[in-house]
């Protein structure tokens, strides 16, 4: 039997210490992390529906180390439950570089999840929409990213050996996991309001100009948004298969506010959920 491959860390120790106080409240060992973007928490509530007796849900409060949510529309909780034979570990909400934390904690849901045990990271966000071909209220299946928030996510990682983190990502969302989520989400939306495409990641918190919203779109982004590349990086750092879902709540170049991005992402939770739910053996 081959070894286990030896895994980069910033070595901050955080998510060890989280996993801790999490397994003091359930044995639940999940094999995929969920995060859920800004308005998208009650996609949850299918999951929750389907599970079996014994789930548990803690606030972030409740998780030493774990930042409390700055953002409206991330309610901050962690849900850890059963759905069939798989367990699933649910984050209402995620951490951002532009709150002010390093970039080890933007990738905090990703490296807690596998530390728990999870094998694969789903990760959804609200986005803005780039291609002006594209309605908004689609829904984006990840196939790739660029990285704009002006520093790698790995910066200070190291492997065990002391060697930085040199990760491979010419295929960060995973190509089976990406057409299975197509497929399904074409079943429960309007086939014209689901696509593959790319996400742009900039640092926040203010949203783009026209200008760079035109620039972006001819760098190749579909959606653009301040979240996710951290946690997917993280994760394929870590050994993860890694799933992205966008919900571009905007058209590209018009004015948009965060209620707005509220108010939008939750009409998409209940597509989220469903094909959370279809994928759930995937997982």
């Amino acid at each position: 039997m081959s070894e286990p491959r030896p895994l980069p860390s910033p070595g901050d120790g955080v998510p060890e210490i989280i996993a801790d106080a999490i397994r003091e409240r359930t044995a639940l060992e999940p094999v995929a992390g969920i995060v859920l973007g800004s308005g998208l928490s009650s996609a949850v509530d299918g999951v929750k529906a389907a599970a079996r007796d014994g789930a548990v849900e803690l606030s972030y409060g409740e998780l030493p180390g774990f930042p409390p949510p700055s953002v409206a529309g991330h309610a901050g909780r962690l849900w850890i439950g059963e759905v069939g034979d798989r367990a699933l570990a649910v984050f209402q909400g995620r951490v951002h570089f532009y709150e002010g934390h390093g970039m080890p904690m933007a990738s905090l849901t990703s490296r807690l999840s596998a530390q728990l045990g999870a094998r694969t990271m789903v990760l959804t966000a609200a986005a803005g929409g780039l291609d002006p071909s594209m309605p908004p209220g689609s829904l984006v299946v990840l196939r790739d990213q660029i990285n704009l928030m002006g520093v790698n996510p790995l910066i200070g990682w190291r492997m065990p050996d002391g060697s930085p983190a040199f990760v491979e990502v010419s295929e960060v969302y995973e190509a089976g996991l990406a057409d299975a989520a197509l497929a399904s989400a074409r079943t429960h939306a309007d086939d014209g309001l689901v696509r593959d495409g790319v996400y742009v990641a900039l640092p926040g918190p203010s949203y783009e100009t026209p200008a760079e919203t035109r620039m972006l779109h001819g760098l190749g982004g579909t959606v653009v948004g301040m979240s996710t590349v951290p946690e997917a990086v993280a994760a394929r750092a870590l050994g993860m298969r890694v799933l992205g879902l966008a919900f571009a709540t905007n058209a590209a170049g018009v004015q948009v506010s965060h209620e707005e991005v509220m108010q939008a992402s939750k009409a998409a939770s209940e597509t989220i959920g469903r094909v959370l739910l279809d994928l759930v053996e995937t997982l």
